[in-house]
């Protein structure tokens, strides 16, 4: 990551009415090493849909000025909403594609002592993530992952678009965002409406009833699809999902979707206290959330005693070594990707009762050829290690162990053969001091 001062955009709503939100992100950040200032003189960005509408050049003009205050200080600017974010990027996309109107703005701004030049870069706190710190740095400050956890991911209209000016990801079909969430060891949740605006705007037209609509059309679909939680990147967004349902569960409404900030979810996998992180500024109860993940923690913690669950996760990632295992290639059913994926998941029960993973013939082949001699074997050795501390194994294995214990052998030699081919007696066993030894 670049070692470098942010100016940090923090807007009207997270000061004025989410205080908790800059909260968790003032956290986060500070755990990540980010050195970020606020920079005094921002006015709001201003907003587009009430001032651009009201005086288009006036709204370019504020705009400017943000811009030029992060300049002067040879500051680029990372902002957590996505109302900032549009309204900067696409201010500024407006100047640098026209030098007669940066002219302009810039004979208001010498009125200041201002001068806009197109040098300042204006990230959202997603984009910042993603692509300044990292997937590796996020994953390596994880003290409780997320695992196993599905995760329904809302980016807004305006982390996105338009897309000429925003230029951070796919309009239509966005991933980082996603790619953070799976970064804290959670599943994003595909569903249909992940594009759907959250409807805030409605509301502040007086189209309560309308803006409602499409908040409830979309918290339906993830809460029918097993979405443990929504996450947003947005004041607005926040605003509509959780404080919106809340009025709507206050009515008589069976709606119950916590929603979280992605700070405040990487807080949570960071080990943070969720007192600290500000979670009582939610309004929609978040209980159900912590009760899924401690059983998934538990889960999490059973496999970390025996894995590098980092080294698991890259050999998830990588998955090269899978055509080259004999019986994923001669079977059908055996997946041993899935299965690994299954781990990360913290589906750790299902998986030490299920017979799949007595199909690994631990034949070294996945070790040999794996770039960080980890190899698929040694999850799959200790899934049935796992297993057989509950007895939990094919009968033909148990008799095995049952043999070997008692015996010190996996097989008695049969004596009639031997004498057939002229060979005496086999040798004695220790199994009596093999008891001793193993206090059997």
């Amino acid at each position: 990551m670049e070692q470098k001062t942010y100016a940090f955009f923090w807007g009207c709503q997270i000061p004025a009415r989410l205080p908790f939100i800059e909260k968790s992100t003032r956290m986060v950040l500070n755990h990540l090493g980010v050195a970020y200032v606020d920079l005094p003189g921002f006015t709001c960005c201003p907003e587009k849909s009430l001032i651009k509408n009201f005086k288009e050049f006036e709204w370019l003009l504020v705009a400017s000025r943000n811009l030029a205050l992060a300049e002067k200080e040879g500051l680029d600017v990372i902002t957590a909403c996505n109302g900032c974010y549009s309204t900067l990027k696409e201010a500024a996309a407006e100047l640098n594609n026209s030098s007669e109107l940066k002219k302009k703005v810039n004979e208001r701004l010498s009125a200041l002592g201002l001068t806009y030049q197109g040098r300042v870069q204006v990230l959202h706190l997603v984009e910042f993530l993603h692509d300044k710190v990292g997937l590796s740095k996020i994953r390596a400050s994880l003290r409780k992952p997320l695992n196993g956890l599905k995760i329904a991911v809302h980016n807004g209209c305006h982390l996105l678009r338009p897309s000429s000016a925003i230029r951070f990801d796919d309009p239509l079909k966005p991933g980082k965002y996603d790619a953070l969430v799976e970064a804290l060891g959670a599943s994003s949740l595909a569903y249909e409406t992940k594009m759907l605006c959250c409807g805030n705007g409605l509301g502040n037209v007086g189209e309560a009833e309308e803006s409602l609509a499409l908040t409830r059309k979309k918290l339906l679909e993830v809460q029918a699809a097993g979405a443990d939680a929504l996450t947003v990147v947005c004041p607005a967004c926040f605003m509509q999902y959780d404080q919106k349902q809340y009025l709507a569960q206050r009515q008589g409404e069976h709606l119950h979707v916590p929603v979280f900030t992605y700070p405040e979810l990487l807080g949570l996998a960071m080990g943070l206290d969720p007192q600290e992180l500000g979670l009582d500024g939610h309004r929609v109860d978040t209980a159900g959330f912590f009760r899924v993940w401690e059983n998934y923690l538990g889960a999490y913690e059973l496999v970390r005693r025996h894995l590098d669950l980092q080294a698991v996760r890259k050999c998830y990632e990588c998955g090269a070594c899978v055509v080259d295992c004999p019986v994923a290639e001669s079977s059908n059913t055996f997946n041993p990707n899935r299965l690994i994926g299954e781990v990360l998941a913290g589906k750790i029960e299902e998986l030490i009762s299920s017979p799949e993973i007595w199909k690994c013939l631990e034949c070294h082949t996945c070790y040999e050829l794996c770039p960080q001699k980890f190899g698929m074997e040694k999850v799959f050795s200790t899934l049935k290690h796992l297993a057989m501390e509950r007895n939990i194994l094919p009968p033909p294995l148990k008799g095995g162990v049952d043999m070997f214990m008692k015996t010190g052998r996996l097989g008695n030699p049969d004596e009639r053969a031997r004498k057939k081919y002229g060979l005496g007696p086999a040798a004695t066993t220790g199994r009596e001091d093999l008891r001793k030894l193993l206090g059997a």
